[in-house]
């Protein structure tokens, strides 16, 4: 039996999965039967696996979804809403994230667009890809805000956002843009473009956010660099996914 002070010291090298796999041995019998590497194994198994749900639960954390219970698990594949199970379940084993492509999400409002994105985007975290969700206008207003409080804060804010591995952004486009929001924009987007993959989630069509844009050069840049080479996704289907919820 292992004394106190050496339980300690693997506590203090964080070591607590191993810690209580070990005590759960000492409280079973059943464990007595088996050998030393045998018990060894498990106790590695046990601290190796809560390691994992650990990380994954920081990085869903970290991602800020507004629905940590989106899975792709639960995706509804009504006959109505056409959705292509194959693509999504590949979209899912996120082999598109290493290779920089994007994923353009449109349907109408209460189609089920944002619980699809941060499905997608949960099933990143799984793979243990850094993954950040916003809703536009939050983060416009977070780049405002990074702007006006200090030019290095704004600057730092935007250069972790170059370098997530998988951004989502809903509400996408549902009202006019400024000017100045284009360029905070298209500074974003550009860095993003061959490195790292976007999702965004819109009630429009990439063509149709040309008129949300009002410099029409970064209208065009934006929307091809998010919309070249993108996997399309259309939720179809008259009743929304909030009524059948309800």
């Amino acid at each position: 039996m292992l004394t106190q002070e050496t339980l300690n010291k693997l506590r203090q090298m964080k070591l607590n999965g191993l810690v209580e796999a070990y005590l759960d041995q000492e409280r079973n019998n059943n464990y007595e039967a088996m050998s030393f590497e045998d018990r060894l194994g498990l106790l590695v198994d046990w601290e190796f696996t809560k390691r994992q749900h650990n990380r994954l639960d920081r990085l869903i954390k970290a991602a800020k979804f507004t629905d940590s219970t989106a899975c792709v698990e639960n995706i509804d594949y009504s006959p109505d809403r056409h959705l292509d199970r194959n693509l999504i379940l590949e979209l899912a084993s996120c082999n598109y994230i290493p290779h920089a492509r994007n994923i353009v999400i449109n349907g109408a409002t209460g189609a089920g667009k944002s619980y699809l994105a941060q499905a997608l985007g949960i099933s990143a975290c799984r793979h243990h890809l850094p993954t950040r969700y916003f809703q536009l206008p939050d983060l416009l207003d977070e780049l405002h805000l990074a702007k006006a409080n200090e030019q290095e804060q704004f600057i730092k804010f935007k250069r972790q956002l170059a370098k997530i591995p998988l951004l989502i952004i809903d509400e996408w486009l549902l009202f006019p843009i400024t000017e100045e929001e284009t360029q905070m924009l298209l500074s974003i987007i550009d860095r993003r473009a061959t490195t790292c993959s976007t999702i965004v989630v819109s009630q429009f069509e990439p063509a149709e956010w040309l008129d949300q844009i009002p410099i029409p050069v970064a209208a065009e840049a934006i929307t091809d660099r998010i919309d070249a080479q993108s996997y399309h996704i259309v939720i179809q289907g008259k009743n929304s996914m909030r009524s059948k919820l309800s």
